[in-house]
């Protein structure tokens, strides 16, 4: 076990009389008065807007800090939801409901009175990380995060995201930093239906007796899909709970023969819904897919499956059969490429990886208990070190765990944990020993579950509130002076007040117009 402090490191270079100059000039701009700009006047106009409280001009400079905290602290800081959720303004983000705006567009909500109210109406799209499946989620808020360098990456279902290189994304192996996943790497994307899930369209169709027609709504899917699955599990509603069945609707020799012989002819060529007089450029499903013969395989592109593979166009254009548009699909991998509304998600290969340059970025703020959203039909989430996948007896670890000193008890950082334990000897107390003592245990608990064959995810249940771990938080001036205001106050947590007093004097130096009035407050607080 390793013992040492809490401690922050401001990752940005801060130009005080810059970023004063900046300020300055998008406030006059708003204003109409650039020509009252002079090389001193930057200072007392920034302190006037601020003792007028007009301090939305200083959502248009961000700072980045990197914590390193206890798990108690870094869910502080995750309230305020800093933490890298930079996308790009034109980001789609879509309701439960298939309605989508942008993010600029939900960002200017908040100034509008007539539709500020509504933000907080929206049922967003948010992924129960257990389960895989798509679940409604409240939006708090979305904070403007200056303009930041950004990476467009595209997926092989032609999905895109625009994004900031630390902002994480949803992967098979947990949230991953774009910045660290390349091409040929898998990501999650919004598309996977709930059609694969048995026990879900069971429960859903049989015990809770909801219509077909219900089922394939609330999936996202037409009802011929959910008749295919409900074939593939032997899923049957006895006759008695069928709410659509009329008495004597469909039963056997209900027509004639003549009467069928009549439909039969009705039926036939032009007068068949599905009769298509062109047979050169039908789907391979319908038996006529002449042109693309020579491309055809025996298995599914995508899961391998055998069974009634159907022809999927990329460019959705079905005269278009090059090699490199077509792909043979399996019809449920085929639904999911055209549905990215459906109710789940499924692996998405990335193709590239591009740089774009600066742009504005945003930061959208969740209802717990789920800290993520669905951006452009991805998964992505907020960059807070996890111990889901962290297994602390890698080396990459060190073989141990590593907690954070609170600063209520007495200096252990130095001791040799090998050869010393705290003792009263030495000037501790009984309440060192027993934090001392309970991280101990804690180790051990750990090392014990996963020699039994734990998973890191089920052996982290029993790591300490104490266990060390790393923040990166990115925020606009606007949102810091209310983070300061909140955890520099004497009422704060004491462990929270340890990084955020010596984070306002570091801030108050550099651009002390804009901290000062904070510092004085907090200073006759503590008189």
């Amino acid at each position: 076990m390793k013992i040492i402090k809490p401690s922050y490191e401001i990752m940005d270079p801060i130009d005080g009389q810059a970023i004063l100059k900046k300020i300055e000039l998008i406030a006059r701009v708003s204003h109409r008065s650039e020509g009252n700009i002079t090389e001193t006047s930057a200072p007392d106009f920034v302190r006037k807007l601020i003792q007028m409280g007009d301090e939305s001009v200083l959502e248009h400079v961000s700072i980045t800090v990197r914590f390193i905290c206890d798990r108690g602290v870094s869910h502080e800081l995750v309230r305020h939801r800093i933490a890298a959720f930079c996308v790009s303004g034109d980001t789609v983000i879509r309701s439960m409901a298939q309605k989508s705006w942008t993010v600029k567009e939900l960002f200017d909500w908040q100034f509008d009175v007539k539709r500020k109210g509504r933000l907080q109406l929206i049922k967003a799209r948010s992924v129960d990380e257990a389960t895989n499946i798509i679940v409604p989620n409240h939006i708090k808020k979305i904070t403007y995060m200056g303009i930041k360098p950004i990476l467009k990456v595209i997926t092989e279902s032609g999905r895109a995201l625009k994004c900031t290189a630390d902002h994480r994304i949803y992967t098979p192996n947990g949230y991953t930093e774009l910045k660290d996943l390349s091409a040929g790497d898998y990501i999650y994307s919004n598309g996977k239906e709930l059609l694969e899930n048995e026990d879900w369209l069971r429960n859903y169709y049989l015990t809770e007796n909801h219509t077909r027609k219900e089922t394939a709504d609330f999936i996202g899917c037409c009802e011929s899909y959910v008749y295919k699955a409900f074939k593939k599990f032997g899923i049957k509603k006895p006759w008695s709970d069928r709410p659509n069945r009329h008495p004597g609707h469909g039963n056997k020799g209900m027509f004639t023969k003549e009467q069928r012989e009549n439909i039969s002819k009705k039926m036939t060529g032009k007068n068949n819904p599905a009769y298509i007089q062109d047979r050169n450029f039908v789907t391979k499903q319908a038996g006529y897919q002449e042109s693309v013969r020579h491309l055809e395989r025996n298995q599914c592109e995508w899961c391998g499956s055998t069974s009634n593979i159907e022809i999927h166009h990329k460019n959705k254009n079905p005269t278009d059969n090059s090699a490199e548009n077509v792909m043979q699909l399996c019809p449920h991998c085929h639904h999911l490429w055209h549905h990215d509304g459906a109710i789940g998600v499924f692996k998405d290969k990335i193709v590239s990886i591009q740089e774009l340059g600066a742009e504005p970025v945003y930061d959208i703020t969740m209802e717990e208990p789920y800290h993520n959203y669905v951006a452009n039909s991805i998964v992505v989430h907020n960059c807070q070190e996890s111990t889901r996948y962290c297994n602390y007896s890698k080396d990459g670890f060190g073989n141990e765990i590593t907690v954070i000193q609170p600063c209520f008890l007495s200096d252990m950082t130095y001791l040799d944990m090998e050869e010393e334990i705290p003792c009263a000897s030495r000037g501790f107390t009984h309440k060192d020993f027993a934090w001392y003592n309970a991280m101990q245990h804690a180790e051990t608990f750990y090392f014990d579950m996963l020699k039994a064959g734990a998973t890191p995810e089920e052996a982290r249940s029993v790591l300490p509130n104490s266990l060390k771990t790393e923040v990166v938080c990115t925020a606009n001036l606007r949102e810091i002076r209310h983070i300061l205001k909140l955890r520099c106050n004497k009422r704060a947590h004491p462990q929270i007040r340890e990084l955020m007093v010596p984070l306002l004097h570091e801030l108050q130096a550099k651009i002390p117009v804009v901290f000062d009035d904070i510092a004085e407050r907090i200073r006759e607080q503590n008189e």
